[in-house]
């Protein structure tokens, strides 16, 4: 499992370097970046309202295009987000966590990492409604989900999602 953690640091890495770093307690709640998508307003929105309930430094890296995700990816990626970093926030004891959003041309990625506590993903992954409603969300887009955690070292869950729809997913 060791390995996985290196591979999210190494995500991460990716993220920051072909990303805009906007730390978000240094902006006035509400207010958006020029050419921010409406998606990442609303995030910044959510990461500011944890800040400001004394939670852990956010950094949110935002490689999203200036133009809209399609409607029906934003209605789940505001949930997955809000339902990852709530968890990080709550359980994790870190007092850094990072929220990465991006987007090719086949997928949009969404990396929430922290580098508290851990916890044990056998024991841990399915039995948490929270996690599991994440997972539907995910599997119901046709996209993937992988959580690495290990415990002292942290966690870093990374989604990815297809853009286009698979119309023969839908019709099973």
């Amino acid at each position: 499992m060791a390995s996985r953690i290196s591979d999210g640091k190494a995500k991460e890495e990716n993220l920051v370097e072909h990303s805009r770093l906007r730390r978000i307690g240094q902006q006035p709640k509400g207010t958006a970046q020029p050419g921010m998508t409406s998606i990442a307003a609303t995030i910044d929105r959510l990461i500011a309202d944890s800040q400001a309930a004394g939670g852990p430094e956010i950094e949110f890296y935002d490689d999203l295009p200036i133009d809209e995700l399609p409607s029906e990816l934003q209605t789940v990626l505001y949930p997955i987000v809000k339902e990852l970093l709530a968890n990080a926030c709550r359980h994790s004891k870190s007092k850094n966590v990072l929220v990465g959003l991006g987007r090719d041309e086949e997928r949009l990625c969404i990396q929430v990492q922290d580098w508290g506590v851990g916890f044990d993903t056998e024991m841990v992954q399915l039995h948490r409604h929270g996690l599991k409603a994440v997972q539907q969300l995910v599997q119901w887009r046709g996209g993937t989900m992988s959580i690495d955690s290990r415990l002292g070292a942290g966690t870093c869950v990374v989604i990815e999602i297809p853009l286009l729809e698979d119309t023969k997913r839908r019709s099973d």
